[in-house]
């Protein structure tokens, strides 16, 4: 009996460790999973953030090329003009307008010019001159077609603002007519609002026209035609500036008499005999 025990023992003994072998090889294999998917997962992460950390460092490799580089002759230049800030939240109803309408010119944009205050020792960089004062004036939505007004406004650019509005009330149409108005409600806006003493000594810089909406209607002909008809308005743009008007009649200088002599030296210098050695 006792040997019987014993070998009971022992072959329960040995039933016992197989048993636990199982079990604890059955654990390993569950925690080899289990770490194969935290290292599965924790590599995703990785590279997660790494896609990230490319894309930053690229956009921040993109920021650089923006920045200005100052070379050794080069200085910052000084800012000579007060400007307030833009309300970007000064239109409630863009959703309902085409955005094309608010990319370009506009009469809000133009008005802001007006506020812009400069530095009364500014000179100019392009012209070496000091800055002239400045008259920016709109009238919005007038029902006429922007071609028919082009014409009109390159016609006084560049003229003195009293010969303007009389060679415009001379021509007698309709585009001409308005833009004589508009113009003589710039000068007036000169005197009054700006204080400019002499508004009779500024000239028309600019003057253009920009379409702003078009209506389209239906029009019925003969014999039950109908056709699309198109309502078009218009913003008319005036910048008026103060001092004698500059020669826009042709585009290049012309050459004063030294500048022709020496052309004149250089053609007698090319001479050259014809079929000779």
């Amino acid at each position: 009996m006792f040997i019987r025990n014993v070998s009971n023992c022992v072959i329960s003994r040995n039933g016992v460790r197989s048993n636990l072998k199982n079990a604890l090889y059955i654990a390993s294999q569950r925690n080899l999973a289990s770490n194969t998917q935290t290292m599965t997962i924790r590599d995703a992460l990785n590279s997660d953030l790494d896609e990230k950390r490319s894309k930053l460092e690229k956009w921040k490799n993109r920021e650089q090329f923006t920045k200005s580089t100052i070379q050794r002759f080069e200085e910052l230049p000084v800012k000579n003009f007060y400007a307030p800030d833009w309300d970007i939240k000064q239109f409630d109803n863009d959703k309902q307008l085409y955005p094309r309408q608010r990319c370009l010119t506009t009469p809000e944009k133009w008005e802001y010019y007006n506020k812009v205050v400069w530095n009364p020792n500014h000179i100019v960089p392009e012209t070496g001159l000091p800055k002239a004062r400045e008259v920016f004036h709109c009238r919005e939505s007038i029902h006429y077609q922007p071609k028919k007004m082009w014409p009109a406004c390159q016609f006084v650019r560049g003229i003195n603002v009293d010969s303007a509005i009389q060679q415009l009330r001379y021509k007698q149409k309709k585009s001409c007519l308005m833009l004589a108005d508009i113009i003589e409600e710039a000068k007036e806006r000169a005197k009054n609002e700006f204080h400019i003493a002499e508004p009779s000594n500024m000239f028309v810089a600019e003057a253009f026209p920009i379409q702003e909406k078009m209506i389209k209607g239906a029009r019925r002909h003969a014999r039950d035609n109908w056709c699309v008809i198109r309502y078009r308005y218009i913003h008319v743009f005036v910048r008026l500036e103060e001092g004698d008007a500059r020669d826009l009649s042709v585009r290049v200088r012309m050459n004063d008499g030294w500048e022709k002599m020496e052309n004149y030296y250089d053609y007698l210098r090319s001479r050259d005999f014809k079929y000779s050695l």
